[in-house]
């Protein structure tokens, strides 16, 4: 039996350790994807901005804007939050950053995509 062999024996079934902890690597991909997210949203409302001869600002008034906007501010507040905070007034501030952006993202889906 060569110490490979005697290696794999000795470890219980079940036994597989990951030097990742996956629990911080899924809270700080949350807040990578919602920098993500945000980062996409500007890019495609500029230039929708710039296709429609709108202002931004007229663009980033539409229900197009508040859902990703919104969504990717959810996703950062929680990753920030519980990804990086470490104290609890750090996740408290981020979880209520988290429930006003998740509130007006509820109010978007929920209002008619016709009306701005």
């Amino acid at each position: 039996m060569n110490r490979r062999e005697g290696a794999a024996r000795q470890r219980p079934p079940g036994a597989w350790h990951s030097p990742i902890d996956l629990t911080t690597l899924t809270l700080n991909a949350l807040w990578v994807a919602g920098l993500a997210v945000l980062l996409a949203a500007v890019s495609y409302h500029r230039w929708l901005a710039g296709q429609t001869s709108r202002s931004l600002r007229a663009v980033l008034s539409e229900r197009s804007w508040t859902i990703p906007s919104c969504t990717g501010m959810v996703l950062t507040s929680i990753g920030f939050g519980y990804g990086l905070g470490t104290e609890w007034w750090e996740r408290a501030i981020w979880s209520a950053i988290a429930v006003i952006f998740g509130y007006r993202l509820v109010a978007a889906c929920r209002s008619e995509r016709n009306a701005k």
